[in-house]
């Protein structure tokens, strides 16, 4: 399993905690597997689900040269606006 930690609107190889998202590369399953921050906002968690996207069609080449995840399959959390940002924050009179 390769972890690739998704900071500074890029995915990187990394073994630090901390990031926006991190998206777990499985060779055994061939699948990526991408889990975001508590913290990340909805415009983060899109451009990181966009990258993963595209990671899990063409891969990513590893620092060994090796190019891995082409071809696998992408399983994420729901991208979804929290009621909080659905309220209404006043009315127009």
């Amino acid at each position: 399993m390769v972890r690739l930690i998704f900071k500074n609107r890029t995915f990187s190889e990394g073994r630090e905690e901390s990031g926006d998202a991190v998206l777990i590369l499985d060779e055994a399953t061939q699948t990526g597997k991408l889990e975001y921050s508590p913290d990340a906002g909805l415009v983060m968690r899109r451009t990181a689900r966009r990258q993963a996207e595209s990671i899990c069609k063409s891969g990513f080449l590893l620092g060994s040269g090796k190019r891995l995840g082409i071809g696998f399959k992408l399983e994420s959390e729901e991208d979804s606006i929290g009621d909080r940002l659905t309220q209404i924050g006043h009315e127009n009179r």
